[in-house]
C-alpha cells in the first residue's frame, strides 16, 4: 500500500508554533536583497509562482539581473535566458555589480580601472550558485524536465524565465490565450511540487499606452491571458513614468520621476498590496531600494548643526554646501 500524501494539521500547527517559540525565520522565504520590498511585502516565497510584468524599456529584464544578482551568491539560481543570450546575460550582471554600462562592456570602450573592476567582479562570480540555460527551443515541457534536473543536482531554490510570451508548448488548438493559461498552470504547479519560487517575466499590452494621462499598468494589462493574474500568487508591474515623458509623480510633494521605477505590487496572495520605489543610476546598471523618492535626497550632518545654532560662527570651514 502506498504511503498517503497527506499530512496532519496537528503536525503542521505543531510545527508553526514550534518555529515561532524558538524565533526560526521562515525557511520558505528568501529575501530578494531589495531592503524595502522585503519590509514591506515579503520576499521570494518557495512553492509559489510571481510573475513580473512590464511593457517594453520598463526594465523588466535588467531589475530581475539585479536581484539574481542580489541572491546568487547564497542561493542556487537557474535562469532561462530566451530573450538574451547568455553572454549577453553575464555582461549585464558584472555591468551591475561594477557600475560599468553594458554598452561600454560588450562594446569592450574600457579603461584600465573598468577592466581592473570587471576582472574582480568575475572573481566574485566564481563562486556563484547562478546556472543560465539556454536551450535551443523555448518549450515548456522541456523547461520544466530541465528544472526538475537542477532542483535534484544542484538544490536550485529560484527559476527564472525570461520570458512567458516566448514559451510554447508545441501544438495547441485551443487559440494563443488557452496555451499561455496552461503554461501558467503547469509552472504553478512545478513551483508547488518542487518546492521552489519560479520568477516568470511577462510582456503587457499595449492597452497601457493608450491609457489617458496615467500610463500605470494593472493587473488586466497581462498579455494574453486573463488566467495569468489568476494562477499567479503574486504579481509585480514595473512603471518608469519618466519613459512616459511624465515629469512629477502624483503625490503631495510633486516629486521628480527622474531615474524613479515603481514596483507595483498587484498581487501578493500571503500580504499586503501597494507600491515599492527603486532609483536608477545614470548607466540603467543597477536599482537601489529606497523608502520614498523624496529620501534619495542627503545633507551635510555638520550644516544642520550650525541651523541649530545659527550665532555660532565656524571658522573650520565656511565653503561646505548644506
Amino acid at each position: 500500500m502506498n504511503t498517503p500524501k497527506s499530512t496532519s494539521i496537528s503536525n503542521l500547527s505543531k510545527e508553526i508554533v514550534q518555529n515561532i517559540e524558538n524565533k526560526d525565520g521562515n525557511d520558505n522565504l528568501i529575501p530578494t536583497g531589495f531592503k524595502y520590498l522585503d519590509e514591506e511585502f515579503g520576499g521570494l516565497s518557495l512553492g509559489e509562482l510571481l510573475v513580473i510584468g512590464g511593457r517594453p524599456a520598463m526594465g523588466k529584464s535588467q531589475f530581475v539581473i539585479n536581484l539574481v544578482s542580489n541572491i546568487c551568491d547564497i542561493e542556487p539560481v537557474l535562469f532561462f535566458s530566451f530573450d538574451l543570450t547568455p553572454t549577453t546575460l553575464t555582461s549585464r550582471i558584472l555591468s551591475n555589480r561594477t557600475g560599468i554600462s553594458v554598452d561600454k562592456l560588450i562594446r569592450n570602450q574600457l579603461t584600465n580601472s573598468d577592466v581592473n573592476l570587471i576582472k574582480l567582479a568575475a572573481k566574485q562570480l566564481e563562486n556563484s550558485k547562478l546556472l543560465v540555460s539556454d536551450i535551443g527551443v523555448a518549450n515548456i515541457n522541456e523547461t520544466i524536465d530541465i528544472i526538475k534536473e537542477h532542483v535534484e543536482l544542484y538544490h536550485t531554490k529560484i527559476v527564472v524565465i525570461d520570458y512567458l510570451q516566448l514559451l510554447g508548448i508545441g501544438k495547441y488548438n485551443t487559440g494563443r490565450e488557452a496555451e499561455i493559461g496552461h503554461i501558467c498552470r503547469v509552472l504553478k504547479m512545478c513551483a508547488k511540487e518542487l518546492n521552489i519560487c519560479i520568477i516568470l517575466l511577462s510582456q503587457l499590452s499595449r492597452a497601457v499606452e493608450v491609457r489617458g494621462s496615467s500610463k500605470k499598468p494593472q493587473l488586466s494589462d497581462l498579455r494574453d491571458s486573463g488566467s495569468i493574474e489568476q494562477i499567479a500568487d503574486k504579481v509585480w508591474l514595473l512603471y518608469r513614468p519618466e519613459y512616459y515623458m511624465i515629469d512629477e509623480l502624483d503625490d503631495d510633494e510633486f516629486t521628480s520621476t527622474d531615474c524613479i521605477l515603481m514596483v507595483i505590487v498587484a498581487k501578493n496572495k500571503n500580504g499586503k498590496i501597494g507600491v515599492s520605489y527603486f532609483k536608477r543610476d545614470i548607466p540603467f546598471t543597477s536599482f537601489q531600494s529606497i523608502q520614498r523618492p523624496g529620501d534619495t535626497f542627503t545633507f551635510n550632518v555638520k550644516r544642520l548643526l550650525d541651523l541649530e545654532n545659527p550665532f555660532k560662527k565656524d571658522t573650520d570651514d565656511d565653503s561646505v554646501p548644506f
